[in-house]
């Protein structure tokens, strides 16, 4: 009994250990020469990026581990779209297709009626990634990783293009996106 114990639990940890270095592993293939880290009592090797690559063009990224003993105040996504928007003046913000695969979600987005742009986000119980993809060459392997027939209609629209470098761990400061959970005092 006790080496089927043994046999489960050290599966468990492989298979753990495996998926929080493949979490990462893709955007750090892109971004690991230009990472600038982000710092909050509740962030744990956290860091923006933004990435100009020869095969998937411009690109930003921001990584986002929380402290386990953190927790997010709201909806992640919701909080770095806010973000991304107000930070840009942007006068529309509009989700015109959402693809989600396991932990993925894909989002394309009409700017201000007239441009194009797409968001990557992939996350954990800790860990939160945002990619901005402004030519949407990244976003499209990224989908036929899951969905070989999945062909983009908006890559050959005018792409949105900026240099965003906003951080919502750098604003979580101002903006409380999370905070340290509180111990209940009346339990004992």
């Amino acid at each position: 009994m006790g080496k089927y114990f043994f046999i489960i639990a050290l599966s468990f940890l492989i298979n753990g250990c495996t998926f929080a270095n493949n979490f990462n592993d893709k955007v750090e293939v892109i971004s690991k020469n230009n990472k600038k880290s982000t710092f909050d009592s509740c962030a744990n090797f956290s860091y923006i990026s933004n990435i100009n690559d020869k095969d998937y063009g411009v690109l930003f990224s921001e990584y986002i581990n929380l402290d386990s003993s953190c927790s997010w105040n709201g909806l992640q996504r919701g909080y770095f779209e806010y973000l991304f928007k107000t930070t840009l003046k942007l006068k529309s913000f509009k989700i015109i297709e959402r693809k989600d695969f396991n932990n993925y979600e894909f989002t394309t987005y009409l700017i201000d009626d007239k441009y194009y742009m797409n968001l990557i986000y992939k996350y954990s119980t800790y860990e939160d990634l945002f990619i901005l993809d402004y030519d949407g060459k990244y976003f499209t392997k990224l989908i036929k990783e899951f969905d070989k027939n999945y062909e983009s209609v908006y890559l050959d629209k005018e792409r949105f293009s900026n240099n965003y470098s906003n951080s919502l761990v750098k604003m979580n400061f101002i903006n409380s996106y999370f905070s340290r959970q509180r111990e209940n005092i009346f339990e004992k």
